[in-house]
């Protein structure tokens, strides 16, 4: 597959790792395989992988926090503009700013990789009565930045309604962040039910859910032989809570991490668990969610436990057979939520099937891949933004 030979790309990043799992090990190698020059630009001091799969890497003075990263983008821009790409593919609104500036004095297309629902992720820095007043101010500026790009990737199916509100439904696609099984694998076999291993998959923030989580495993752990694998870690004030809770409820051993995995080691992980749970609580970002855990999970056939948000991918998944809705808020409402798919194991076991076979059909990035592909022919062929 060699449709795309000739073509140059940049994948640009400003806040993402230089081998983040969705940039590199999916679209990056994927579009090199179809046989693009690509190149990916991220920050200054981001760890390259060893193995680059035909990408190539370059890296400019910029990075670290939002602050730090809107005072760089005249950086990235100028990094941008001397690698003279046919498509620029962003993956922030920093950097998004920074293409449309090469877009305007160049003529270069600009997709727009929209993994988050920003302006949920703006209101999230004021406090909540204020989140419908932050999320119409950063939305009247983003609305105009993403009418200027010729195409957009929602991470979701509700990032890419609001998308296609903007650009039209024809210059907008869905790529769900499932798993590359050629990087992950197949592997593993389950712990014997004798006790029931949970897993939370990456980095488990307050945000993401650790009070309540850890409140529930204490719950569960007085009914129920139960370990809370954290595949990943905490970190910073985190970490502090969780040492304190751990030791002053003696959970030793019921709740223990892995520590950072490479992204090749996170499946082998995963595959013994019996229950992925994902645990974010309400926000506007979160409650539109379809993050990559709940796919890395369905891959291993590992059914899922999570937030009953309706317009998330968690919603779908339940609809589909292979998860069980809680109240974010509440540790009760997920202890009884895991108490009864351990109880049920025949329900369970049906639950593990249909995960297996729902990642076998649709959610592997083999099902992705020609999304990506589909949506760069027709950016290629015309039709560019006004």
């Amino acid at each position: 597959m060699n449709d795309l030979s000739g073509i140059r790309i940049c994948l640009a990043t400003s806040g993402h790792e230089a081998d983040d799992d969705r940039i590199f090990f999916k679209e990056a190698r994927s579009l090199a395989k179809a046989g693009a020059d690509v190149a990916l630009l991220c920050a200054q001091g981001k760890k390259l992988p060893s193995k680059t799969d035909g990408v190539r890497f370059v890296q400019y003075p910029g990075g670290g926090r939002l602050k730090e990263r809107l005072r760089t983008i005249g950086r990235m821009e100028a990094a941008l503009a001397e690698l003279r790409c046919d498509v620029i593919h962003c993956h922030e609104p920093d950097s998004l700013v920074a293409a449309l500036r090469v877009k305007r004095r160049r003529g270069t297309k600009v997709i727009f990789d929209s993994h988050e629902l920003w302006a949920g992720v703006a209101a999230a820095y004021f406090p909540r009565p204020l989140w419908p007043l932050a999320m119409a101010t950063y939305r009247g500026f983003e609305r105009r930045w993403i009418a200027r790009c010729d195409a957009a990737f929602g991470a979701s199916l509700a990032i890419s309604d609001y998308l296609a509100s903007i650009l039209g439904a024809e210059r907008v696609a869905t790529l769900l962040n499932v798993p590359a099984v050629d990087v992950f694998g197949e592997c593993g076999e389950k712990a014997p039910w004798g006790g029931t291993l949970l897993c939370h998959d990456g980095s488990l923030t307050f945000a993401r859910g650790l009070k309540v989580m850890a409140e529930a495993v204490r719950l569960l752990s007085k009914r129920h032989r139960v370990v809370l694998k954290i595949v990943g870690d905490v970190f910073g004030e985190e970490k502090k809570w969780l040492d304190a809770f751990v030791a002053q409820h003696r959970l030793e051993g019921v709740i223990v991490r892995t520590g950072w995995l490479p992204y090749a080691e996170v499946g082998k992980a995963i595959a013994p668990c019996h229950i992925g749970w994902i645990g974010f609580l309400p926000s506007p970002n979160h409650e539109i969610a379809a993050p990559n855990k709940c796919f890395n999970y369905l891959l291993y056939g590992v059914p899922i436990v999570g937030p009953d948000y309706p317009r998330s991918h968690f919603a779908v998944l339940a609809r589909e057979g292979c998860a069980v809705l809680a109240d974010p808020t509440s540790p009760e409402s997920y202890a009884e939520a895991v108490s009864r798919m351990i109880a049920d194991k025949e329900g369970t076991a049906r639950m593990a099937a249909a995960a297996r076979s729902l990642s076998g059909t649709k959610y592997r990035w083999q099902h992705m891949e020609p999304v990506l592909l589909d949506m760069y022919r027709r950016v290629l062929g015309g039709g560019g933004a006004r």
